[in-house]
Order: C-alpha cells, then structure tokens, then sequence
C-alpha cells in the first residue's frame, strides 16, 4: 500500500476507512440495534432533544421513515416524545432511560473491547495512538461540525454533492 503524501486528503480517508471498519466489525454489537437506530441514539445523545422533522433532516430520512423509526424506538424505550415548550403544537425527541443505559453500556463494551485490542499493540505504539488520539478527536469533532452544517443546507461538501 503506497502512503499517501503529507497535506493530502488520502491518509485521512485512510484512517477514517480504517477506523469505521474496526468499529463496526469488531468493536460495536451489531445485533441489538440497527445501523439507522444507533445514529438516531448517538445524535440525540450528542445533540440533545430534537423535533422529528429536524431529526429526520439532520439524518438525511424522509420525515414519514423518521417517524416510524422513532416510534419503534418509543416503543422500546429508547427514545421519548414530550412537548416542545417554546411550541406547544410540536414534540421535542429525547433519549428514554433505556435509551440512555443502552448507550451508556454501549460506550462500556467499546472501551473493554478497546482495551483488549490494545493489549496486542506495543506499548509505544499505544502512547502513539494516544497522543494522536488527542489532535484527531479535536480535529474530527470540527469535521462533523462542518459536515453538519453544510449538509443540513444542501450545500455540497468539499464538490462532491
């Protein structure tokens, strides 16, 4: 595999790739939950309440597939609809208690499985990683930020659209 070049945009495509692969063949269960449930979790959980039409928007879902995913998830606990106090008319999305325990239990069993994959990593590659970890979480949450803003205008990110 050839490295990219210093500057490039390759490398950090790389890392992502990389990262996102790790993460969702090893480290996450894939069996409880579905992959268009847990970025409705980890939304609301990042971002707070939400409207629906806001929610559906931001995950890029018609509003008709949003509320249905959210309505199972109701009936599951795992999210909660209450009344949006600046509009009475309007219902604000939030985490359930088992929403929350379920991610909060997530996070746990990423971090054991973390920790057990890094048992196999020498320990200066795991300062490494640290240090490292410490600039690209930084850097990464600024993506999202950016990622988030653009595409809720329907702006394109980058050219591609």
């Amino acid at each position: 595999m050839e490295r990219a070049v210093a500057g490039s945009p390759d490398a950090i495509a790389e890392m992502i790739t990389l990262a996102t692969d790790l993460m969702f063949r090893y480290l996450v269960d894939r069996d409880d939950l579905s992959a268009s449930a847990a970025l409705v979790l980890n939304r609301i959980n990042r971002e707070g309440p939400m409207r629906l039409t806001a929610l559906a928007e931001a995950e890029g879902a018609s509003q008709s597939g949003m509320t249905q995913l959210v309505q199972r998830m109701e009936r599951q606990g795992l999210l909660e609809r209450w009344s949006d106090p600046d509009d009475g008319r309007a219902s604000l999305v939030m985490l359930g208690e088992a929403g929350r325990k379920f991610w909060d239990a997530r996070g746990d069993v990423l971090r054991q499985r973390v920790a057990g994959l890094l048992a196999g990593v020498s320990g200066d590659d795991q300062v490494a990683l640290w240090l490292a970890a410490q600039v690209v979480v930084r850097v990464l949450g600024e993506m999202r930020e950016i990622a988030g803003s653009r595409a809720g205008i329907g702006a394109d990110i980058g050219g591609c659209s």
